[in-house]
């Protein structure tokens, strides 16, 4: 807290943690809810998990465009519009009479959310000395980790006791209060010079992503069939036809110049962005592996999911001492090492207080780890852009996030459908669970081994003009 009032830019700083929140709440009761949705509906467990990965795919397809409406709209304005937007597709979620409503609604949430984060912390990058940084980046990951850490219990209690359809409620006051701090403390940001936006790499990098995210999901609920093989085809045709354009083109819709930085290329294409991967899987695996199962109810499930949040969010005032003392390289290798033993404990749960103690303890420790990988992934990320690359880095950073977070999730559907299907089961069962998050382990291990080599030993040693 002494931080936050030290900081210059904290009135920034506290409307990205509102954003943050808002779009992190809204995860956390979600995926405690997917098997009362499937129930509601009568669909297979696995084939909701649709109404997360549409969101994630609509965020990360609308996202390339973000930057070029804060810089011709004013960053200000495009986030106050899409923070309303959020709170009313909210509203159409909670009243959705059916599946594909519901998908429909959950898709417009995406688009909003698209725009409200990245464009936000756009505005916070802009008005943040490089000296601020990593405080500020830290600072803006907490209160985003209160709602993962309240929101699977409070979501499991709504979803026992009134239904699923009150989770999404919980967005509006949030987002409402949000927009009128925004007017309140926010100073407008006039618009930058005006560019014309490149509708063609626009059109092309949203059709690669909802090509590649679509045909991944629809693989897990038919594998034999043949338009999730023609969407992942059509997606990685689109995405070579994509970056030829990008490079070639004079002001393309992103611009790939940051790339050229190999620290920032480590922590959104390379080791840094895979490292992530088992952390995302975790939160979609485990709600449904604890109801379905180890037989939890769904207020029970969110109670074990505070463990692992809560570790995330204790820890997080240390993790810039723990980094000046022990050093960044060294600090966020073991750290993920850490999570990847707690990872390996919560697959081999069983039923029986001994390992319901085992998997608190596992969890705690998974949270641990994921606050110092991700804190200090993000901050390299950052601390290597100049002001030129700040806006098409800032893209391209939130893309890469939001991609791997939906890849970890629809990869994990789509392990525990084969699984089953292999298993001659129709639904997913434990043995299921446990082969996913086995796979996201293999994942975490590659990923903290290539880290070893490509980690600079301190943020200092970094710089915004490393060569490729």
């Amino acid at each position: 807290m002494k931080r936050f009032f030290a900081l210059k830019s904290r009135a920034l700083v506290a409307v990205v943690s509102a954003a943050m929140f808002i779009v992190q709440l809204d995860a956390a009761v979600l995926a405690i809810a997917l098997p009362d949705i499937a129930r509601e509906f009568s669909r297979p467990v696995v084939s909701v998990s649709l109404a997360i990965t549409i969101y994630l795919t609509m965020l990360v397809a609308v996202l390339p465009i973000s930057g070029w409406l804060a810089d011709r709209f004013g960053p200000r304005r495009i986030f106050i519009w899409s923070t309303l937007g959020f709170a009313l597709f909210s509203l159409a979620c909670a009243a959705a009479p059916g599946f594909w409503w519901l998908i429909l609604a959950r898709a417009g949430q995406g688009v909003c959310a698209s725009l409200m984060t990245p464009v936000a912390r756009l505005i916070m990058l802009k008005r943040t000395s490089k000296a601020e940084m990593v405080d500020a980046l830290a600072i803006t990951a907490m209160p985003m980790l209160i709602a993962p850490t309240l929101g699977p219990s409070i979501g499991g209690l709504i979803v026992d006791s009134a239904g699923w359809e009150y989770i999404f409620l919980l967005n509006i006051p949030v987002a409402l209060g949000l927009v009128a701090v925004t007017i309140w403390k926010i100073e407008e940001i006039p618009p930058q010079a005006h560019r014309k936006l490149d509708l063609a790499g626009t059109l092309l990098l949203s059709g690669a992503l909802i090509a590649l995210l679509t045909g991944t999901d629809r693989l897990a609920s038919d594998a034999a069939a043949p338009l999730p093989w023609a969407l992942l085809a059509l997606g990685a045709g689109l995405g070579w036809v994509t970056l030829r354009h990008l490079r070639r083109h004079p002001d393309p819709v992103v611009s790939l110049d940051a790339l050229r930085i190999a620290a920032f290329r480590t922590t959104t294409i390379g080791a840094g962005a895979l490292v992530r991967i088992p952390g995302r899987a975790i939160l979609f695996v485990l709600p449904l592996m604890f109801q379905i199962g180890l037989g939890m109810s769904a207020f029970a499930a969110g109670l074990m999911l505070m463990l692992l949040n809560g570790g995330d969010l204790i820890v997080k005032p240390f993790v810039r001492p723990v980094f000046d003392r022990f050093g960044f390289r060294g600090s966020i290798v073991w750290s993920s090492a850490l999570g990847l033993i707690g990872l390996a404990l919560v697959a081999a749960a069983g039923a029986g207080l001994v390992w319901l103690i085992i998997v608190g303890a596992a969890l705690v420790a998974s949270g641990v780890s994921r606050s110092f990988v991700y804190t200090g992934i993000t901050s390299l990320s950052f601390t290597t852009l100049g002001q030129r690359d700040m806006t098409s880095g800032n893209v391209l950073a939130t893309i890469s996030m939001q991609l791997f977070s939906a890849l970890a999730i629809t990869g994990s559907a789509l392990v525990m459908g084969l699984s089953a299907q292999f298993g001659g089961r129709s639904e997913p069962a434990m043995t299921d669970f446990r082969v996913a998050l086995l796979a996201s382990l293999a994942i975490g291990i590659v990923a903290t081994l290539a880290l070893r080599r490509q980690l600079p030993q301190n943020l200092t040693e970094v710089h915004a003009d490393d060569p490729l």
